[in-house]
């Protein structure tokens, strides 16, 4: 994120610090915040920026905690922080881990310090993915506690698709 960035955002948000903040009648606070949203949108990009660059730090800095989960594509590809790090650590050894580019147009939902989200990326080894997870805010840095990875399947092919995961399973 560079300098300008990260000042513009920081005095944006010194600055709308004092608005009001809504209650719900649910009594949690709901916080409807453009700048919020802008927040979480730079640290996403960020995240995948840093997998594209092998910036394994500022990678998993963004990741909330060792609870925090990242899901592949693969069923046995559940993992938490330590084990994610484990994992990739031969991918961060490159000039690139991986790269996902995202497509224009994440959704964001905010409530109170959790916000989820889910984003359409583009990446030259899977073609068309989606993310979708969970943020929370932590001494007010937003952090990824929950991501998912998946590969859309047009309902065109999902039949198809079954079938071969069926027949897969059935091997094993």
């Amino acid at each position: 994120m560079n300098i300008f960035r990260v000042s513009l955002l920081l005095f944006i948000f010194s600055t709308s610090s004092s608005c009001q903040v809504e209650k719900e009648t649910d009594l949690s606070i709901t916080v409807n915040s453009d700048l919020e949203k802008a927040l979480i949108n730079e640290i996403l990009d960020s995240w995948h920026r840093a997998a594209s660059k092998a910036d394994s730090l500022t990678y998993f800095d963004i990741i909330a905690s060792d609870q925090s989960v990242f899901q592949g594509t693969d069923d046995n590809e559940r993992w938490t922080k330590s084990e994610f790090k484990k994992w990739s650590r031969k991918y961060f050894k490159s000039n690139s881990a991986w790269t996902f580019t995202p497509k224009k147009g994440r959704n964001i939902s905010i409530r109170g310090s959790t916000a989820w989200f889910d984003e359409q990326l583009d990446s030259d080894h899977m073609g068309r993915c989606r993310g979708n997870g969970v943020l929370v805010k932590e001494a007010d840095a937003w952090k990824i506690a929950h991501y998912t990875l998946s590969l859309p399947i047009p309902n065109e092919i999902a039949d198809d698709v079954i079938e071969s995961i069926r027949n897969i399973d059935n091997k094993g």
